[in-house]
């Protein structure tokens, strides 16, 4: 269980990342669009493989979701 949520976070960390590069190559080139593209690209891929992961460990119980109020 400890390994998947670690997998999950390094994915977080490598959204960011992906997102702050993104933003640099906007700012140091906007002539640089194709690269901003795939930059955000990998970003949405990460971002649904993530939220696929959390559904997946949801199901077969490797994480346990919580309620809020309850």
């Amino acid at each position: 269980m400890l390994l998947f949520k670690l997998i999950i976070v390094i994915l977080l960390i490598f959204i960011v990342i992906s997102l702050f590069t993104a933003l640099y190559l906007l700012m140091k080139s906007p002539d640089n669009s194709l690269r901003v593209v795939k930059s955000l690209a990998i970003r949405v891929g990460l971002s649904l493989f993530v939220m696929l992961l959390i559904f997946l460990g949801a199901r077969f119980g490797l994480i346990e979701p919580h309620g809020f109020g309850q």
